[in-house]
């Protein structure tokens, strides 16, 4: 598995090796509970979450906000968007490129405030729920995408928590 972080923001110090950390523990949960080998049933698609490719991009308050406005019609900033590439496509290549994650550190700081959480845990929460939508599963289409969603959220955090909480 590959990932790949940017980070095109100077407002908030961003630990970059943790990202990818949390992006590659949630593949491997992916990968051992067999999802993503089957069918996706958001997008009829199939992956090996061990071959995938994901990048992440950390951006500021006014790119995210243009990014919002140029690809949703949302002209305000908000803290994740997913830009997937296997939509549609079937995946035959040996590395499968799911696409990419983009965050906005300021964004999530705010809300990690608001919330009472480190800024690590809601980059977590952010990272998990855009690779979820990388792969087909969207939280907007009706309640029951977004129960499923939602239930595999909380899967990955927790696994994701583990991990994290073994290197401590």
């Amino acid at each position: 598995m590959e990932v790949t972080v940017r980070n095109r923001q100077k407002s908030v110090k961003t630990d970059l090796s943790r990202i990818e950390r949390t992006l590659k523990s949630a593949l491997r949960r992916l990968s051992a509970r067999g999802r993503g080998k089957g069918l996706n049933l958001a997008r009829g698609v199939s992956f090996d979450p061990m071959k995938a490719s994901v990048g992440v991009l950390l951006v500021s308050d006014g790119r995210m906000r243009s990014l919002n406005r140029d690809y949703r019609g949302i002209d305000r900033t908000t803290d994740v968007l997913s830009f997937s590439q296997i939509e549609g496509n079937l995946l035959r290549r040996r590395l499968t490129e799911l696409g990419d994650i983009v965050i906005s550190p300021a964004q999530a700081l705010r809300q990690a405030k608001e919330r009472g959480e480190t800024l690590d845990q809601e980059t977590d929460s952010l990272l998990i729920h855009g690779l979820l939508h990388l792969i087909g599963y969207d939280h907007e289409k009706n309640s029951y995408q977004a129960r499923k969603m939602r239930a595999m959220e909380k899967e990955l955090l927790v696994a994701v928590a583990k991990v994290d909480k073994k290197r401590q």
